[in-house]
């Protein structure tokens, strides 16, 4: 089909459903605004696909005098390079369109492009040795033919792993890669549709969890996207929220079901579930925390991230059995029940966050954690502290679509200081469309011994980031053009577990050492 054909669809149903959906008829409408900036001002000089002419050099595939930060760009641009004939350009262009300008430039260097979402790109696991900075490694391929739609992948003490599809439900994959049936009994699914290579829809499994005494308990966490029904209303988009049940996986079914954390009926939205959140983490003191994105209806507008009477845009807290803990932040007067708007405001963790992909527990520095998309540029990876501000959709290190400032507040007529915000541990510009992570503690890579493994979409790359305390110190590029890699996971094996997204059928595959290097256990 046509692009335009596919556009025009794509703002029919838009405007039908409205929310996140709507927003995101800016972004293709636009498509990469920063495309005819770069061409009006730099394509004469470094080529229409920065390939470089007899004026000036290529922007990509060769080193830079200046430096290819986004920070080191924006200088380059503003002040050129007069000993090598680049003009500078802080007199004709405005902050924002410099920091914009550098961000476009990053990515393509990085080879990405904004409106390419790797969904249907070919997945070709490479054969040969991986070579990194302190393991090699293969790259071995566990399952094939999952479901294009899945989200997350939770090891168990047997080799095997529970996966969750986000409209087929829950299943178990054997050690040996075979998946099992469907488990019976887990809550309804949506449905989803494919619009310009994103994939709307609600009424989503997201992350499946066990509890940190799974072993002597057998709990299994589930977030997922409530369906309304009846209740709410006909809609284009089902109405949903997030909800967290836990149960137990008992001869192919979902039984012991109970219900730790759910939202009012009013909370309840008719907009996809593309921006839900949807991750778990465990603590050491037996609490569960929850992450929920920005699933809300109102637009270029939206400040919910902000305003605490709301779920939405917050990372929420609560004991493992669904009760609230007393020194939670925004706790004032009784414990409430999940079924009143009291508990929603009780369960918050932190808040102003915008679409949270990743959420886990740092076994040394005991804080959780949490990995979030930005607009275009301002990926983040946080150390989440209670009570605190993160910004969105106020502050952000990133740019909106439309090309200017994260400055919502404005658009609502607030006020807002941003010194307030605590700053991301990490800024990831460009934004590769980081997705989970997790913290390294096994014993197979020893190097690794508490280093982030980060996975991203666009990107379709593995990172390492290595940290002393919550500064980061190094970051490395273990796998590049893999996939989009939506989950990262440490097995009880020690070794890493990447859940593989794709049109074609979705794939799970483990890094195994092959270096021979010492595997000596630090914990």
């Amino acid at each position: 089909m046509a692009w335009w054909k596919k556009l025009s669809i794509f703002i029919g149903v838009s405007v039908v459903i409205g929310g996140i959906v709507a927003w995101s008829v800016l972004t293709f409408v636009e498509l990469d605004i920063y495309a005819p900036l770069y061409v009006d001002n730099c394509g004469s000089c470094h080529g229409g696909e920065m390939e470089g002419t007899s004026q000036s050099i290529a922007l990509i595939g060769t080193k830079l005098a200046g430096g290819d930060t986004v920070a080191e760009l924006q200088e380059s641009i503003r002040r050129g390079h007069p000993q090598l004939g680049v003009p500078a350009f802080a007199a004709d262009l405005t902050d924002v369109e410099v920091k914009g300008l550098a961000i476009y430039i990053g990515e393509r260097r990085l080879g990405q492009r904004f409106t390419d979402f790797r969904f249907d790109s070919e997945v070709n696991v490479p054969d040969d040795i991986q070579v990194s900075e302190e393991h090699n490694f293969r790259i071995e391929t566990v399952a094939t033919e999952l479901d294009p739609l899945i989200f997350s992948i939770e090891p168990l003490p047997d080799g095997s792993l529970i996966v969750s599809e986000k409209e087929r439900g829950l299943s178990i994959v054997s050690p040996e890669g075979e998946q099992g049936a469907l488990i019976q009994g887990t809550p309804a699914t949506g449905s989803s549709f494919d619009i310009m290579g994103v994939q709307y829809g609600s009424g989503w499994l997201l992350d499946v969890a066990t509890h940190p005494n799974y072993e002597e308990n057998g709990w299994v966490y589930l977030h997922y996207t409530h369906l309304c029904g009846d209740p709410c209303g006909a809609s284009v988009v089902a109405y949903s929220m997030n909800r967290l049940d836990r149960g137990r996986i008992v001869d192919g079914a979902w039984v012991d079901v109970e219900t730790i954390w759910q939202a009012p009926q009013e909370f309840y939205q008719a907009t996809p579930d593309t921006g839900a959140g949807g991750r778990i983490a465990f603590d050491n003191d037996g609490h569960v925390y929850l992450s929920v994105g920005i699933k809300s209806s109102d637009g270029t507008a939206d400040s919910t991230a902000q305003n605490l009477n709301k779920p939405y845009g917050k990372i929420h807290r609560v004991n493992d059995d669904g009760s609230i803990p007393i020194d939670n932040p925004f706790v004032e007067g009784p414990a409430s029940s999940y079924k009143t708007a009291e508990f929603t405001r009780q369960s918050i963790w932190t808040y102003g966050h915008r679409s949270p992909q990743g959420l886990e527990w740092h076994p040394e520095r005991e804080t959780v954690w949490n990995s979030e998309m930005g607009p275009r540029g301002g990926d983040e990876l946080n150390e989440l502290l209670p009570g605190r501000n993160y910004g969105w959709p106020f502050f952000s290190l990133g740019l909106e679509y439309s090309g200017s400032h994260v400055e919502r507040h404005k658009i609502n007529a607030l006020e807002f200081d941003a010194t307030e915000v605590e700053q991301t541990l990490v800024d990831i510009t460009p934004s590769p469309a980081i997705s989970s992570f997790a913290f390294y503690t096994g014993d197979r890579f020893a190097s690794w011994y508490q280093n982030v493994l980060i996975g991203s979409l666009k990107g379709s790359s593995l990172f390492r980031m290595v940290f002393e305390g919550n500064k980061i110190l190094h970051k490395e590029t273990l796998i590049k053009d893999l996939a989009r890699i939506r989950d990262v996971e440490v097995g009880y094996d020690g070794l890493v577990y990447l859940l593989l997204e794709n049109e074609a059928g979705s794939s799970i595959v483990k890094l195994v050492p092959s270096d021979g290097l010492a595997t000596v256990s630090q914990r």
